[in-house]
């Protein structure tokens, strides 16, 4: 262990003025550094990076056999590839005990790159330092080989700038090269470089911890400052070094001055240090990029406006290109270390501090801006960008309207893509006054993607992007469209339990498609404002209107939404007991679902049938419906389903009479209910929850459930409200008087009905 400060005193090591009693015994000390000994002392920070260093050290090792050894590590800016490189190093200098050289090639730093034969000369000089300068590159060729000839050197060829440079820096058998580098360098006799990516979460946050021990905070405010620093080593180091060194400065307050995407590279810095600065490392590689390739790096900043990664196919729809012109750009840029690549998934990113930069790109050198210049570049990406996102979402609509297995691979597909398409929509909604692209996206985005979004998209979003495009379609002059929305739009309140909002839409859906005289769209209105009568308890006039959206539906041949009126039907026809004719509702509406392939409204049947024969007591079977239908929700990733069809579950092993089962089963389900925002279900799951734990006693976890199942029910104007407030007030007088408390709770078992999903 070193020690550095005067007056210190290190294991193996003294200082000056320590007293040293003459009975201590201490080995000797070690041989000072040399001119041949140049690696830097370890980081006690170094962490992670178990497979890379054994990869390197493996391929270090190993007897050359009259052969020299050449090693590479590739990666971007700022992802640790020299402290690596030296960290392997430093493990070898038995194997290499002749010497362990560092040249600096400043491949992409301040300067020009180091000159080869300047490159040499600092090797033979650490051997004989008084070769004089040599200006012949043959004569310092043949000088640097015959210096190392014979020896066992390790030479750490640190920040490379491309192949040419380390050509003739190769040392002869016996010597190994190990080569650091940005862009993809692989000289005669190297294999192919180890790709240094972004460290793992784990290590991210355990890096950062260690940097700045006395730091506090919580586990998730650790794991956002090493998501905003995207696992780069560098910026982690900066960060935790920054909050370890401003005691004033508190890991909350860090947060938020790191929250601005655009100014965050900057600010990952140290004062003080031109080499501590995120963004100034990064941008060497982009002023190196636009010195030797404007038009690339043109087309690098295009890529720019990708909100996350993406494939071949987007990068080649921002420059205007087939797929098969793309793809070699790509490698390229992926060469340079300018984008990420994901092996797995085959998709691309910029990492997410070099997004920044991108915008500032040609500010120091504006005259190698290729036409036609950042500004209109930057827009002309913004609306190729939309346009494929639209693209990918009718791609994803389409596989899953083909039904069966096309559910799950339209869902993977939207998926793939949905950061992206977020921040499309964003845009465009942010943009519809004044862009005539964004005002087309903004009309038709969530109706391009209706069924994957319906899916997959969150209420509160849907809302937004649904309440924005009938706006922006009633401006358009397009009502049709408008109305659509409106529909949905109400559909979503609906589904959040705003029963009251969701038939305020409808109605203006209905008045529109009645105006325009658009029977698919009437019939639709008429039918979701019987599900929204049923919901409030409107059960004979929920059948009204769903017998009328049933006979639009029949009219037009609108298979699917004749599903979706009969299995309402069916749900209506269960609340007045009348379960066989509701079971035949069902039935048919399980038909038309397997036949055009609706994987969705298949597991809804089968759910619905299954809750049927539950009020039949045949609970086996009711079992077997739900288990059939979660089966579908998870394969087609169907959140809102696994929740609904987890708690119809509950409710069938709660009638088996086995509570800690069914209790299970409930839980499960409220978070899902929770995370979707389904405060219908929600309230529903706490009310049963609260019946449950009731049943074992647990007074004080019923009540609290109890109180948050009213609360749920009043604000969503549930006709469930009542039946709470009075399962609330039962409670309370159980706990108000302690005696006959088992009696309490089986008269209370039987006066509270517990209700289902799916019931209004």
């Amino acid at each position: 262990m070193e020690a550095s400060a005067p007056g210190a005193v290190a294991i193996n090591g003294d200082a000056p003025h320590a007293v040293i009693k003459p009975t201590i015994i201490l080995p000797a000390p070690p041989a000072p550094p040399t001119a041949r000994q140049q690696l830097p002392g370890d980081l006690p920070e170094f962490t992670g990076r178990v497979e890379e260093l054994a990869a390197l050290t493996t391929a270090l090792d190993r007897d050359g056999g009259g052969t020299m050894v050449i090693t590479a590590v590739q990666g971007m800016g700022g992802v640790g590839k020299t402290t690596l490189a030296q960290h392997a190093a430093r493990r070898l200098t038995g194997r290499y005990p002749d010497g362990q050289i560092v040249v600096d090639l400043n491949g992409h730093g301040v300067g020009a790159p180091t000159a080869p034969l300047d490159a040499m000369m600092q090797v033979i000089r650490a051997f004989h330092p008084a070769t004089p300068a040599l200006t012949d590159l043959a004569q310092a060729r043949a000088i640097y080989r015959d210096t190392l000839t014979g020896k066992a050197a390790l030479i750490l060829l640190d920040n490379a700038a491309d192949t040419d440079q380390v050509r003739d820096l190769i040392p002869p058998p016996d010597c190994a090269a190990l080569i650091t580098a940005r862009t993809l360098v692989k000289p005669p006799g190297c294999p192919k470089p180890l790709v240094l990516g972004l460290l793992p979460p784990d290590d991210s946050v355990a890096l950062l911890r260690t940097l700045a021990p006395d730091a506090t905070g919580t586990d998730d405010q650790w794991t956002r400052l090493a998501e905003l620093c995207d696992h780069l080593p560098l910026a982690l180091h900066l960060a935790g070094s920054t909050l370890a060194i401003d005691d004033d400065l508190a890991l909350p307050d860090y947060l938020a001055e790191l929250a601005d995407t655009a100014t965050r590279p900057h600010r990952l810095s140290l004062d003080g240090d031109t080499s501590s600065n995120v963004a100034a490392v990064l941008s060497h590689s982009l002023h190196r990029l636009t010195n030797q390739d404007p038009t690339l790096a043109a087309r690098w900043q295009s890529l720019s406006v990708v909100a996350a990664d993406f494939d071949c196919a987007m990068a080649a729809a921002l420059w205007d290109m087939t797929e098969t012109e793309a793809a070699p750009v790509l490698r390229t840029l992926r060469n340079r270390s300018l984008l990420l690549h994901d092996k797995a998934t085959h998709r691309y990113r910029l990492h997410d501090l070099m997004r920044p930069l991108a915008r500032s790109l040609f500010q120091t050198n504006p005259s190698q801006d290729p036409e036609p210049g950042t500004t209109a570049r930057i827009a002309t990406a913004e609306d190729r960008f939309a346009q494929r996102c639209m693209t990918v979402l009718a791609e994803a609509d389409d596989l899953y309207l083909g039904g069966q297995d096309g559910v799950a691979a339209g869902v993977a597909r939207y998926d793939a893509d949905a950061r992206n398409i977020a921040a499309t929509a964003a845009w465009a909604i942010a943009h519809a006054d004044h862009d005539p692209t964004a005002q087309q996206v903004a009309a038709w985005l969530p109706n391009t993607g209706v069924y994957v979004l319906g899916l997959q998209l969150h209420l509160r979003d849907k809302i937004i992007w649904l309440t924005a495009a009938a706006a922006v379609a009633l401006r358009m002059g397009n009502p049709g469209l408008a109305a659509c929305h409106l529909g949905n739009l109400g559909n979503a309140h609906a589904t959040l339990g705003e029963t009251h909002r969701a038939i305020d839409c409808h109605q203006q859906a209905l008045t529109i498609a009645r105006e325009i005289g658009d029977w698919r769209g009437e019939g639709n209105s008429i039918g979701n404002l019987g599900s929204c009568y049923a919901t409030l308890g409107k059960t004979h006039y929920a059948i009204d209107f769903c017998e009328q959206a049933l006979s639009f539906a029949r009219k037009i041949g609108d298979r699917r939404g004749e599903g979706i009126h009969l299995s309402v039907l069916g749900n209506c026809y269960a609340k007045l007991g009348e379960t066989l004719r509701a079971i035949d509702f069902h039935q048919q509406a399980l038909t038309i679902a397997r036949e055009i392939g609706d994987r969705r409204s298949e597991g809804n049947s089968l759910d619905d049938l299954g809750s049927r024969h539950a009020e039949l007591n045949d609970i086996p079977r009711a079992i077997e419906f739900h288990e059939q239908a979660l089966a579908i929700a998870r394969e087609i990733g169907d959140r809102r389903g696994i929740g609904s069809y987890l708690g119809n579950l509950g409710n069938a092993y709660a009638t088996l009479g086995e509570t800690r089962c069914a209790i299970d089963f409930y839980q499960q389900a409220l978070d899902i209910a929770r995370e979707v925002d389904d405060r219908h279900n929600e309230g529903i799951l706490l009310h049963n929850l609260a019946d449950k734990h009731t049943k074992l006693g647990d007074i004080t976890t019923a009540i609290t459930q109890a109180e948050q199942a009213l609360a749920i029910f009043v604000a969503i104007e549930s006709p469930h409200a009542e039946i709470a407030r009075r399962q609330l007030a039962r409670l309370r007088r159980i706990t108000a008087d302690g005696r006959g408390t088992a009696r309490r709770i089986r008269i209370l078992r039987r006066l509270i009905p517990s209700p289902r999903r799916g019931e209004g």
